[in-house]
């Protein structure tokens, strides 16, 4: 079982809108390039370093999510992993927003089709008889 740990609950615009974490589970050296710069001779990225700085809990490597929920029911969701941050509660505004837009256009798509498909079986129950 995945556990997430709740970053920011807010409501917006008739929406609750959750942004949550969760570990990643990618190795760091999968997202980062780990080849030699020639200009310099070093790494473009000190992945063991990173590594080391996660495992001490310097550095929070993790995959972000934000969910839009009405009335309790969830409509829309997004996500990112690989991200890197010493807190992780600093992705909230960069890339957390992002993903907020990007829940909201599925859940209110999801809204308007829900919407539309209740309305007709309302329809379609109340026409008939018991």
């Amino acid at each position: 079982m995945r556990y997430w740990d709740t970053l920011l609950e807010r409501d917006q615009d008739g929406f609750q809108i959750v942004i949550d974490k969760t570990w990643e589970d990618v190795h760091p050296s999968d997202c980062f390039d780990t080849g030699i710069d020639p200009d310099t001779g070093k790494p473009y990225y000190d992945v063991a370093q990173m590594c080391e700085d996660i495992d001490s809990g310097k550095l929070d490597w993790f995959v972000l999510r934000a969910r839009v929920f009405a009335k309790g029911v969830e409509l829309g969701s997004a996500t990112c992993g690989g991200l890197l941050y010493e807190d992780a509660r600093d992705s909230v505004n960069d890339v957390g927003e992002d993903l907020v837009l990007d829940a909201l256009v599925e859940g209110r798509d999801r809204l308007t089709y829900l919407a539309r498909e209740f309305t007709m079986l309302t329809i379609k129950y109340s026409e008939e008889t018991v």
